[in-house]
């Protein structure tokens, strides 16, 4: 997971484009499903379609990667995915560790180009969302 994670952070600054998946038809930037699917897919970790928040989600269940509800007291494993929304997952990020989270956010439906967007991929503390869902840890 080091490897993921140092991977993932060559990825920092660039910007949140909704639909991104990091190639040039998207001007290089991501959503955030893009961007945690392009850190998987680098690493053999995942091998499907390109899916939403969700449907990672989901496939985290069908493939018995270790889920997490409450990470209050339990903290997370660096490489976790960590899901947010209110009963269906409507964002994806990935655990650097107990307290931060990397992610293509800030932007949303209307940055559908990098001169429109508004966010960036970013480190920032997991508990700056209010919407934490669940994370999967891989077993």
């Amino acid at each position: 997971m080091k490897a993921m994670l140092e991977y993932a952070q060559r990825f920092i600054g660039r910007p949140y484009i909704w639909g991104g998946d990091g190639t040039s038809k998207k001007f290089g930037g991501f959503d955030c499903s893009g961007f945690v699917l392009e850190c998987l897919w680098a690493f053999g970790y995942y091998d499907g379609p390109d899916i939403t928040a969700d449907g990672l989600r989901k496939w985290c269940d069908l493939h018995k990667w270790f889920k997490v509800e409450n990470v209050g007291n339990q903290g997370l494993c660096p490489g976790a995915l960590v899901f947010f929304g209110s009963g269906k997952a409507t964002h994806v990020a990935i655990a650097l560790d107990e307290k931060l989270m990397i992610e293509a956010g800030g932007g949303g439906s209307k940055c559908t180009s990098a001169d429109a967007s508004t966010g960036f991929v970013r480190i920032r503390p997991i508990a700056n969302r209010n919407d934490f869902l669940c994370a999967y840890e891989r077993t």
